[in-house]
């Protein structure tokens, strides 16, 4: 005698359990690829960084070459009025020092209407996005132990460096420190790529240093580190 309790049929879907460990797995997998994702644009940040550095070292030891092998200023004015740090005296050509300028090898400073990714900000140390109330046209500092800080300074000969390859010619520079451009002290360097410092020599390369270096590093004096 066949039954007459009939049982209904399981209805085919995922049991609450199942959705919340479905749930739990994707978040799992995403917080990794997030993870990757943040470093993937570090690591990107980082070398537009590096590849921006050894642009300006180029075009700082062209306009060396055409400057009877002196190396520029930190600023262009006598009086430390009214000329130009050494990124503009770099990517400007006034053929006499405090000239008028004029574009020099396609490396200008940013100018107002013009993007930032330019060679002169780096993209995690950008002073457009990090900066109110103040427009800074760099994200680099030079190193001012190595270069004269004006004109009627003793002129500094590339050819009296005895270590190019350890001799720093600019870094990461605090954009919220006390100079402008220039590394004078520790608290001028910057550290934006995940606690390193992206640091470019007078002979072209660049090297990123974690920790940061201190301004006391032989690398920030005219004879260069070991």
């Amino acid at each position: 005698m066949k039954s007459l309790l009939k049982y209904p049929k399981r209805q085919g879907g995922f049991t609450l359990t199942e959705l919340l460990v479905v749930i739990a797995i994707i978040a799992v997998l995403a917080s990794l690829g997030f993870v990757g994702y943040r470093k993937m644009i570090e690591r990107a940040r980082t070398s537009k960084c590096a590849s921006n550095q050894r642009d300006i070292v180029a075009g700082m030891l062209l306009w060396t070459q055409e400057n009877n092998n002196i190396l520029p200023v930190y600023n262009t004015s006598m009086s430390g009025g009214g000329g130009f740090y050494w990124y503009a005296e770099m990517s400007r050509n006034s053929n006499s020092r405090g000239g008028n300028p004029l574009p020099y090898c396609g490396h200008n400073p940013l100018l107002p209407g013009e993007r930032d990714d330019t060679v002169w900000i780096c993209p995690a140390n950008n002073p457009f996005k990090t900066q109110t109330g103040q427009k800074r046209d760099a994200s680099y500092g030079i190193a001012s132990s190595v270069f004269a800080n004006a004109p009627n300074s003793t002129q500094v000969r590339l050819a009296s460096l005895n270590n190019p390859s350890n001799t720093v010619a600019f870094c990461d520079w605090n954009l919220n420190g006390p100079g402008a451009y220039k590394i004078t002290s520790d608290s001028d360097i910057a550290a934006p790529h995940n606690g390193a410092c992206n640091v470019a020599f007078i002979d072209g390369h660049v090297q990123s240093m974690k920790p940061k270096p201190s301004y006391n590093n032989p690398i920030f004096k005219r004879t260069g580190g070991p």
